[in-house]
């Protein structure tokens, strides 16, 4: 019958295949460490048993320990089931855990985030303006936006500054 510690030992092995990062089995084993201490003696000689009453678990985690809010409390429960799973994927047999391939997450920066750090203020400008210069203020957001612009500006690099905003 395959216990508690088996997830352990588990975890163990899947990080050292790299098929879990470090950090992430890190995270992994603290969200069994949570539920550890409320496990009857069923739940820890049984990892079905966890399993069926992760529900039941999540719940008497949640009454017992007042510094957990809800939102941890989803994350514990939903990376406790993601051991389980792989577990029952993975863990029984040696054939399956060496075929066992994750895929890399790539994570792509956001246009939003690639938008606010090119709109970081910058601070102690000393514009031109008047001697064939004007200035353009404009308020985006709260924040005020200064464009400083020759005075003879054509109507084509008009369109170029605007196409470079977004306008």
């Amino acid at each position: 019958m395959k216990n508690i510690q088996d997830l352990y030992d588990f975890i163990d092995r899947a990080a050292k295949s790299y098929n879990y990062p470090a950090n992430t089995a890190q995270s992994l084993k603290s969200a069994i460490k949570r539920f550890e201490p409320l496990l009857s003696a069923d739940e820890r000689g049984s990892v079905q048993k966890l399993k069926e009453n992760m529900d039941s678990l999540a719940l008497r985690l949640f009454n017992k320990d007042k510094d957990v809010n809800p939102s941890s409390l989803t994350t514990y429960k939903s990376r406790a089931m993601r051991v389980i799973s792989d577990f029952e994927k993975y863990g029984g047999d040696p054939s399956k855990m060496a075929g066992w391939k994750v895929k890399p997450v790539t994570r792509v920066k956001n246009k939003k985030d690639e938008r606010r750090d090119a709109n970081v203020p910058i601070k102690n400008i000393e514009a031109p303006v008047g001697a064939g210069y004007n200035q353009v203020n404009v308020v985006l957001n709260g924040r005020k936006f200064i464009c400083v612009v020759p005075s003879d500006m054509t109507q084509e690099e008009f369109k170029k500054l605007s196409a470079m905003l977004g306008f």
